[in-house]
């Protein structure tokens, strides 16, 4: 299948580099605080609200349209990061201008902190896997949010590692949206020290990256800037023992106890009349 590519008009590059990206909204637990058993798994729902005074968000996930993917070339972002397969380097690239576009993206993310997952995301009791079901953000082909819109997703659960994880209080802070963009970027080329390198008019002379990719965060928790115990908007988990399953055995004599007695009360029965 051949490679979709979207080319920007060359009437929104002549003023793109100065524009702002104008998505604003933020991020809030649908359910932050509830009691879990030490066994369950546990699912994080989202709430995206845009601000009011944000650009609407209009997204499609197939590509098609104009502009591409729904997204206005006005808040494209203008830093970028290139890989550069002949030095085997990355590169950050600024004031770039996305001229080509194969492709843009929504990413949800997450922070290490908290006490589920601990700081390296590996050493606490649970481990997190993003959703991928129609529930997820991700899944949606088009999304079309007005400023004060919202929209619920799921991003994703944590599963107790070795069944079980031991009773107490776990928390959780920090989660993103973001869009990703992929394509050519055109920005002025650089000498070895960083400055443009002009031509003989005294402009800078340009550069095309293939295969960079930028990104631009729509919104995150209210926790992700302060991931401590101290942020009241964090979500967070009572987690109690499972009960204690009663064994096979256990049922069986208990049954054979009862019907003992039933038996020994119908003999008294029918001893009595």
């Amino acid at each position: 299948m051949s490679k979709l590519r979207f080319v920007v008009s060359t009437l929104a590059l002549a003023w793109l580099p100065n524009a702002q990206a104008a998505y604003s909204g933020s991020l809030s637990f649908v359910q932050p605080t509830g009691t879990v058993v030490a066994t369950d798994n546990i699912p994080i729902w989202l709430k995206l609200s845009l601000d009011a005074t944000s650009d609407p968000l209009v997204f499609s996930s197939t590509g098609g349209g104009n502009p591409p993917f729904g997204i206005n070339p006005a808040n494209y972002p203008s830093s970028f990061t290139y890989y550069d397969s002949n030095t085997s380097q990355s590169r950050y690239i600024d004031n770039g201008v996305l001229i080509t576009v194969d492709s843009i993206s929504l990413s949800t993310s997450i922070g290490c902190a908290g006490t589920f997952l601990a700081d390296s995301c590996s050493s606490g009791p649970y481990e997190f896997n993003f959703d991928s079901s129609p529930n997820s953000i991700l899944s949606k082909q088009n999304i079309a949010l007005n400023p004060g819109d919202s929209v619920e997703y799921l991003l994703g659960e944590f599963t107790p590692k070795n069944g079980a994880a031991a009773a107490g209080e776990y928390e959780f802070y920090a989660s993103g949206l973001s869009l990703y963009f992929y394509g050519t970027v055109r920005a002025p080329k650089l000498d070895e020290n960083g400055a443009p390198v002009l031509d003989g008019n005294g402009d800078p002379i340009l550069e095309d990256f293939v295969n960079a990719d930028g990104s631009l965060e729509i919104a995150s928790t209210a926790c992700a800037a302060q991931p401590d115990p101290t942020c009241s908007e964090k979500f967070a988990r009572t987690v109690v023992a499972a009960p204690v399953p009663v064994p096979a055995a256990f049922w069986l004599f208990g049954s054979t106890l009862l019907g003992f007695v039933g038996y020994r009360r119908r003999n008294i029965f029918t001893r009595s009349v």
